[in-house]
């Protein structure tokens, strides 16, 4: 089991079409096995600051998530879109507790 999060500053104009990229691969990865943790955020205080969290099973689940249509058109699209700050590979440790909540 291991998570990333990555942090992304919206280039100028483009924050809404960053958001609705992300909310189609929201979607897709809803259906996807292997991938119980999908979230993303913008900052409170700054909107064009985006921070995804997400949780992958096994290698095997994040390869199938990266080998989608969505996630390859969103990667061909990011570097118009925004800026990437960082991502970092986490590994998590003890229980993992994640359950289905209503969005935003």
């Amino acid at each position: 089991m291991f998570a990333f999060i990555t942090h992304l500053r919206a280039k100028p104009g483009k924050r809404d079409e960053l958001k609705a990229i992300n909310l189609t691969m929201q979607q897709v990865t809803a259906t996807e096995q292997g991938v119980p943790v999908y979230v993303f955020h913008t900052a409170e205080n700054d909107p064009d600051e985006f921070y995804f969290y997400d949780l992958y099973e096994t290698e095997e689940a994040y390869n199938a998530h990266c080998a989608t249509p969505e996630f390859q058109h969103m990667l061909s699209k990011i570097g118009e879109l925004a800026e990437i700050k960082e991502m970092v590979k986490l590994v998590p440790f003890g229980e993992v507790k994640s359950e289905k909540i209503a969005t935003a």
